[in-house]
């Protein structure tokens, strides 16, 4: 789906969990919100806290880098939990996703929301970035699917 999009990510079936706007006092507020309904919706320990800093990182990033205000979208799935992240910002043009230079400050959201989460998409158009990151959800027997 193109940036700014509206239909949510998980395909058919899916389940909206959050709808915010995103702005820079939202950001705290955003990562309780996430935290709390993630875990609702079955990620636990280590899995949660992942998928809480990758979404953390997407929502820091449309502050610091998408023209300050975006949306959230977290979406639960049969099996799976995807946030999508949109900003309102220039786009970015094709966007690499890699560690960049040690001596650069910054410029390591994505690279670490891909490290954290199972999947990362980002699609960048004239209107703006939107980041998607998805996590596994355990199977009810426990195993991940």
């Amino acid at each position: 789906m193109g940036a700014g999009g509206s239909a949510p990510a998980g395909g058919r079936g899916a389940v909206m969990l959050l709808s915010e706007s995103i702005t820079e006092v939202s950001v705290v507020r955003l990562r309780h919100a996430v935290a709390a309904a993630a875990g609702a919706a079955g990620l636990a320990d280590g899995a949660l806290e992942d998928f809480v800093l990758a979404v953390h990182e997407l929502v820091t990033n449309v502050v610091r880098h998408g023209g300050g205000s975006g949306q959230l979208r977290l979406v639960r799935a049969t099996s799976s939990l995807s946030c999508q992240v949109i900003d309102h910002g220039p786009g970015a043009g094709e966007v690499m996703v890699a560690l960049p230079n040690p001596e650069m400050e910054g410029g390591r959201g994505l690279w670490l929301a891909q490290q954290l989460a199972d999947d990362l998409v980002v699609d960048s158009g004239p209107h703006g970035v939107t980041a998607t990151v998805t996590a596994h959800l355990a199977a009810p027997g426990g195993e991940h699917q």
